[in-house]
């Protein structure tokens, strides 16, 4: 028996009592799991038995779904109510959750939040009359083309607010297929062009509605944000429970002090009722609740704002270890290397790690 990965969102949206048995190994597990699940390691099984649950549903977890289904079949010859996640870790990393941004609720537009849940990226539709705007779209975009069609409008811009290292964009893709606008910032250097250059303090339209671009190097030198009036899309370069790591194209010295820069002389100035949109969390949180907090409670609860250049410089250094398979992703996305589906799925497999603590 085995349940896909949207049947068990719909389970755990619902708050179902279902028991998350992850059989990897506790390196694996600890390195990335679905919140709530109970590690019991494939080789440790049948002497854990008794951690297991006879009274509830159980679903079996593993990276790609064997170790699971051979996991069930042992289980179920036990008497356990168990069924495999179809795909394992890999494809829970394909399932996504759509949040309204609340203060936009009762504006004339619209941003939602598309949370992709296991991977924990962050992308972005603005909406402004018949015409939508995406940010940081993944390479799953027919996940943002069907929100468009269910909305009857356009997608008529695209834009990244950085070259991404640990996920393929479909910013291009998205763009091609729906004939949109492409926006980027040359300054992260693509080997491709048709694409209009976003330049700092320039303000572009959706409709009628401004969007400002601002200039805000430090993860990348391209690294661009965008403000619509108290709402602020900050890519990776600030998050709401973390910053910028500033090591991923190895001159993390320089990029730390352009990261500082951006944060004391444009961020940080900035009205601290702003709202922070950030491209990553380290949990996405509760179903259809945006990733969002406002700059001023962000800065109380990051010390790493307060320390001096040179502490800061130190203190960002620190950081998590480079996402997997980084160098081929760059590759991808900067156009050196032709995008394939089926390898940007597998080069995408793992935690985020671009959030880091400071």
């Amino acid at each position: 028996m085995q349940l896909t990965p949207n049947e068990l969102k719909q389970k755990l949206e619902a708050k179902e009592d279902v028991f998350l048995l992850d059989v990897r190994t506790p390196d694996e597990f600890h390195d990335w799991h679905i919140p709530g699940a109970i590690n019991v390691p494939m080789d440790s099984l049948l002497d854990n038995i008794d951690a297991i649950p006879k009274d509830k549903d159980v679903v079996a977890i593993c990276a790609h779904g064997v170790r699971s289904r051979m996991a069930s079949q042992w289980l179920m010859a036990s008497g356990f109510r168990v069924k495999t996640l179809f795909g394992g870790m890999a494809a829970w990393n394909t399932v996504y959750d759509t949040a309204l941004i609340p203060s936009t609720a009762e504006r004339d537009y619209k941003i939602f939040q598309l949370k992709r849940i296991g991977k924990g990226c962050l992308g972005y539709m603005i909406i402004s009359g018949g015409e939508i705007a995406v940010v940081d779209p993944s390479h799953h975009i027919q996940e943002f083309i069907s929100i468009a069609d269910k909305m009857k409008k356009k997608v008529t811009k695209v834009m990244d607010t950085h070259q991404h290292a640990d996920h393929v964009s479909g910013a291009r893709l998205l763009a091609q297929q729906t004939k949109a606008e492409l926006l980027l910032n040359g300054r992260d250097a693509y080997n491709f062009g048709g694409f209009t250059q976003l330049k700092d303090k320039d303000t572009i339209y959706l409709n009628e509605l401004p969007i400002e671009i601002i200039h805000t190097p430090g993860h990348t030198k391209g690294s661009t944000s965008f403000l619509i009036d108290k709402l602020l899309i900050t890519g990776d370069t600030l998050f709401v429970d973390g910053v910028a790591r500033p090591d991923l194209r190895d001159k993390a010295d320089e990029y730390a002090l352009d990261l500082f820069a951006t944060y004391h002389d444009k961020i940080l100035n900035l009205n601290g009722s702003t709202e922070i949109l950030p491209a990553h969390a380290s949990a996405v949180g509760e179903f259809g609740k945006a990733v969002i907090d406002q700059l001023e409670s962000i800065k109380k609860r990051l010390s790493v704002l307060e320390l001096s250049k040179g502490e800061f410089i130190e203190s960002v250094k620190n950081v998590p270890p480079k996402p997997p398979n980084y160098q081929d992703i760059l590759q991808m996305n900067s156009g050196e290397a032709s995008y394939d589906s089926d390898e940007a799925d597998a080069l995408e497999e793992g935690a985020n790690m671009c959030v880091s603590k400071g």
